[in-house]
């Protein structure tokens, strides 16, 4: 289980990653899943321990490209930000 940060820009999605890895949240670079089937096809991969975290972190990073955040419960992707 783990959450997805989705992006427009690969520049953004990148810029995302580094943001929060910097700030000690687990989290990848993964290809969006085509269940999204939206965006720059590079998404930010977060684990569930660290998505309070992260959600601050989009909530300051200068971002107009940001599509959604998805929650991956092992079967399923749900949208739970726009």
């Amino acid at each position: 289980m783990y959450y997805i940060f989705s992006f427009r820009s690969r520049n953004q999605s990148i810029g995302f990653f580094e943001a929060v890895t910097r700030e000690g949240v687990g989290a990848k670079i993964i290809n969006t899943p085509r269940a999204i089937s939206i965006g720059c096809g590079l998404s930010v991969k977060v684990n569930v321990s660290d998505i309070d975290r992260a959600s601050e972190l989009l909530d300051q990073f200068s971002c107009d490209t940001f599509l959604g955040l998805f929650y991956y419960n092992g079967a399923e992707l749900t949208r739970v930000r726009n």
